[in-house]
């Protein structure tokens, strides 16, 4: 590989990052697979099965989406100045931004084509369909480090009606309806509005769902101490026990003379580990009340974003689904994002593949550590 030309001016901090003391808001809700899959096949995979080596789908064992409202308070830069950059502070020295980030998530499986192939490269992974922050250099560094599609937006987030309860909104640039004289404008997306944290004499009855069981004090100190657990089984597996959450997007850049068209298209990977979790809490998901609004422009920003079937909004003045979750919850933790990886490149069957191992490393992550302990070439 060549040697990336830095600017000691810009935004794009490498990785790896540390956020301490983050507080996640995360909500729950069943997926359909037919539309996971669907965005698999459209970013995923690409070209021809037998070229590339395996096949992403949904991962039916869990059929779940996840959306995090996340509040960093802290975001630090773990990482070295690059040396063709003279008289430049280390990253690491900089200083600290703060930003507030939401997403939605999809587990989805990878399988290895071929006998062996599955052995060593199925793995299941996260994919974002949907990712916004409030902070423009987080915006910058997500593209173009982590090949993550994020997008700038206006991220509110308060309490609602009772101590203890959530209130999160995102507003986005659209257009309220697509004719060619529309001005863009800031938009509501997506609200969300629970009742206070459990245990609670306020709100609906009590949900019947599994969830429920886990829904007290008792249960979220157990929570607290299985994943401090949970971090000790990793450490002694040699991560063989993974307690954390590998990522999936499609990073590619325009070709300038041809913008339909790419230069470079190439499945990435990133670890966010979450560590010292603590104060793991319950809401009611029946007080729990999530709106996407769908009007104009949104309804293509929606067509990844699996949603449940709603009810008619609670606003009849806008056009959108509300709905409850299957969970909720809240708690805080450490995050670290760091483990870049480059899947697969895709190389056009047309041209000669570039230097290198053009097929990226599609090692599970269960096999990684024994290849470390027993050298490359093995098995």
């Amino acid at each position: 590989m060549i040697p990336y030309t830095q600017s000691v001016a810009s935004q794009e901090v490498p990785p790896p990052y540390h956020f301490p003391g983050v507080t996640v808001n995360g909500f729950v809700w069943e997926a359909h697979l037919d539309r996971v899959q669907e965005y698999c096949d459209t970013f995923l995979n690409l070209g021809e099965e037998k070229d590339r080596g395996f096949a992403y789908g949904p991962a039916a064992t869990w059929p779940y989406a996840v959306m995090l409202f996340i509040d960093y308070p802290v975001m630090i830069s773990a990482s070295k100045t690059p040396r063709n950059i003279l008289h430049a502070t280390p990253y690491s020295d900089r200083g600290i931004v703060t930003q507030r980030e939401v997403f939605v998530a999809l587990p989805v499986f990878r399988r290895g084509i071929g006998p062996g192939r599955l052995i060593t490269d199925s793995a299941l992974e996260w994919a974002l369909p949907f990712i916004v922050v409030n902070e423009p250099s987080s915006a910058v560094c997500g593209r173009e480090m982590l090949g993550l599609e994020k997008l700038r937006a206006l991220i509110q987030v308060s309490e609602s009606s009772f101590p203890g309860s959530f209130r999160g909104q995102v507003s986005l640039p659209g257009w309220q309806s697509l004719k060619p004289t529309e001005m863009q404008q800031m938009m509501l997306f997506c609200d969300v509005d629970t009742g206070p944290l459990i245990p609670t004499f306020r709100g609906s009855p009590e949900a019947k769902s599994l969830w429920t069981l886990f829904r007290s004090r008792v249960a979220g100190d157990v929570i607290d101490g299985l994943a401090t657990l949970a971090d000790a089984i990793e450490t002694i597996s040699a991560g063989t026990m993974p307690t954390s959450m590998q990522t999936v997007s499609l990073k590619q850049f325009r070709d300038a003379a041809e913008p339909d068209k790419a230069i470079y298209q190439a499945l990435v990977s990133c670890r966010s580990k979450y560590s010292n979790i603590e104060n793991f809490q319950f809401y009611k998901e029946d007080d729990v009340h999530i709106a996407f609004y769908e009007d104009g422009s949104f309804g293509e920003t929606l067509r990844f974003v699996e949603l449940p079937p709603g009810n008619p909004s609670r606003d009849p003045g806008k056009a959108s689904r509300s709905f409850s979750p299957k969970a909720a919850f809240r708690f805080n933790a450490d995050i670290d994002f760091d483990n870049m990886r480059t899947l697969h490149t895709f190389v056009d069957q047309g041209q000669k593949p570039p230097p290198g191992n053009a097929s990226g490393d599609l090692t599970a992550p269960w096999l990684r550590p024994w290849l470390g302990l027993f050298g490359p070439g093995w098995p």
